[in-house]
């Protein structure tokens, strides 16, 4: 790819899709939103812009060496970059990662690796600290596709009885239609690693942080579709227990939303 107009904006830009697409391979509109705002603050473009520069930054990190681009630029912005201006940039990478409303661990730990280059070590465990985002400790690979499968098993399992097939065949098509672009293989997979969290009996703070991140990630009629699925969840294998209406209710509680559970929300 031909980098030779290639400016700080670009190098920015680059610094904030590692961060935003690089972690987790996917990127949110929120993301793109504070991205976009992120880089508008630096020059003063119009969209389109800065949009172009977006996708030319995209495609080095997705077609060249990402690796080896993203220290490139670090090193640039090092040397280009006033102190402040550094320390403003730490604080949109910040926010570009709150932008989904959990903040990955490798998200967390690509911050830390730029603070230390650039000497903002201090700066950027102070603002961590102070994230209004879930903080999400279950490895990097877990993403709000995992919340919804590990709610669903909780659910599922709330009675106490062995998972049927049949109630993974719902949990596996409740999620197909959360992420249609994801193959049977790996709705599998996600499940496969959801039942694995679950089977180490999680504290409850883990699991109120899945309930957290999913209530800061989805508008109320997503969130109100989720309960739906996990209704139809908890009926796979029978009528809906005692045990299982409580649960539901509890997390329609927790989310803001009022529900009738003689029948569907």
């Amino acid at each position: 790819m031909d980098t030779s107009n290639w400016t700080t904006t670009h190098d920015l830009a680059v610094v904030y899709i590692a961060l935003a697409y690089g972690t987790d391979h996917d990127l949110s509109d929120g993301e793109l939103l504070v991205l976009t705002e992120a880089l508008q603050a630096w020059k003063d473009l119009e969209e389109p812009a800065i949009q172009e520069i977006i996708v030319e930054a995209a495609t080095l990190f997705v077609e060249s060496d990402a690796e080896a681009e993203v220290r490139r630029a670090m090193k640039e912005l090092r040397a280009t970059l006033s102190p402040q201006e550094r320390r403003d940039t730490v604080r949109y990478l910040i926010r570009i990662a709150e932008a989904d409303g959990v903040l990955l661990e490798r998200e967390q730990g690509f911050i830390h690796t730029l603070a230390e280059a650039w000497s903002l070590k201090q700066l950027s465990e102070e603002l961590l600290k102070d994230t209004s985002a879930v903080v999400q400790r279950r490895g990097e690979n877990w993403g709000l596709i995992h919340e919804l499968a590990f709610l669903y098993i909780l659910v599922a399992h709330s009675a106490g009885d062995e998972l049927s097939s049949d109630t993974i065949d719902v949990v596996q098509e409740r999620l197909q239609e959360w992420q249609p672009d994801l193959s049977g293989e790996e709705i599998q997979e996600v499940v496969r690693r959801a039942l694995q969290v679950y089977a180490d009996q999680p504290e409850e703070s883990l699991i109120y942080d899945s309930v957290e991140a999913l209530k800061e990630a989805l508008p109320s009629t997503q969130r109100l579709t989720v309960l739906d699925d996990l209704h139809t969840v908890a009926q796979a294998d029978g009528p809906l227990t005692r045990d299982e209406r409580q649960l539901i209710t509890s997390l329609a509680q927790a989310w803001d939303l009022n529900i009738r559970m003689n029948g569907h929300g």
